[in-house]
């Protein structure tokens, strides 16, 4: 009896570390035990968009770095593209969402007014591959920014996701947008995403935008897509 009672221990205890084993596989992507995860969108209102735990049209980086998120201390960009356009990004290296590191570009929600008194702030100058002007800005121009709303977000996993992945992760898309050879965005627009799908060896970026903001998203891309178009032909021809 006594042997027979040990195997019958045993039987439980295999039976157990099985269940927690298929348990601990059924979940090997943290879907059951995180939250805050890149597919789950929660769409708020024309303004407001949730998503990885920062509220598009409402988180500041100060609340972003003292909340439940506690990103660390971004890199903060005021860009000038040749045509004159301004724009300000908090740029986040390895940052940390669980279960997930990425690196993270926040936008800010910043007027015309606004942009005037950051570029008024600004202190070195860069130029970047795409022709744009990069600035820092002062200390006086991170306290003011420290305050603004982000309302654009792109999120660049440090991890290689693959198509099929993506698909089952965040549903077919609605539609395609080709920007050349080597990059497609798959558009949500009921959720403001777009995913950048490297048909190489590039990382996949996901844009997360206010639904308010789509259609300025779009244009962007239409517009990258046909300058490359036109770059593409420029150099065929040389």
């Amino acid at each position: 009896m006594r042997g027979k009672g040990w195997i019958w221990l045993l039987s439980i205890l295999l039976l157990l570390g099985a269940v927690g084993l298929f348990i601990t596989l059924d979940d090997r992507d943290g879907s059951q035990r995180f939250e805050n995860l890149p597919w789950q969108i929660d769409v708020r209102g024309p303004d407001r968009t949730e998503v990885l735990g920062v509220v598009l049209g409402e988180s500041t980086l100060f609340e972003l770095g003292s909340g439940e998120v506690r990103l660390p201390i971004p890199e903060v960009r005021l860009f000038v593209e040749p045509d004159g356009t301004r724009s300000v990004e908090a740029y986040y290296s390895n940052a940390r969402i669980p279960p997930f590191e990425a690196n993270l570009v926040l936008l800010l929600d910043l007027d015309a007014a606004g942009l005037e008194r950051i570029w008024n702030e600004r202190t070195s100058e860069r130029p970047t591959p795409s022709g744009a002007r990069r600035y820092g800005v002062s200390d006086a121009a991170l306290r003011e920014l420290s305050r603004v709303p982000v309302v654009e977000m792109s999120y660049v996993p440090r991890a290689r996701w693959g198509a099929d992945l993506l698909r089952e992760r965040f549903g077919e898309p609605s539609a395609y947008i080709r920007l050349d050879e080597d990059q497609n965005y798959w558009l949500y627009p009921d959720q403001g995403l777009a995913i950048m799908v490297p048909t190489g060896r590039g990382r996949t970026l996901m844009h997360y935008v206010t639904s308010s903001r789509w259609g300025r998203l779009l244009e962007r891309l239409e517009e990258a897509g046909s300058l490359r178009l036109e770059q593409a032909g420029e150099g065929g021809v040389s």
